[in-house]
């Protein structure tokens, strides 16, 4: 995977006493942006999350993906809340 080095988003979920912040990183020459959750960032509530998700060297776990040429903050917002309620930390 190769990153298009001027394409990230940052994403952050601040409801519930929660403050719990991912980046979306585009693959260059592709429609697809990985969605990374910082390992320096407490992690405990994902304790029973992590062991499933592959640790990336200076970007952190990838909990998941999508597939469009511009994510807006809206959509990767509403993806990333999604996976926090799948994994039952919201």
């Amino acid at each position: 995977m190769i990153f298009d080095s001027k394409q990230h988003l940052h994403i952050g979920y601040y409801e519930n006493d929660l403050d719990i912040e991912a980046i979306a990183y585009k693959i260059k020459s592709e429609d697809k942006w990985i969605v990374f959750i910082d390992s320096e960032q407490d992690l405990n509530m994902f304790k029973d999350t992590l062991y499933q998700l592959e640790l990336y060297k200076n970007y952190g776990y990838k909990i998941f993906s999508v597939e469009v040429d511009d994510l807006s903050y809206e959509d990767g917002l509403e993806k990333f809340t999604e996976w926090l309620k799948v994994n039952k930390v919201v």
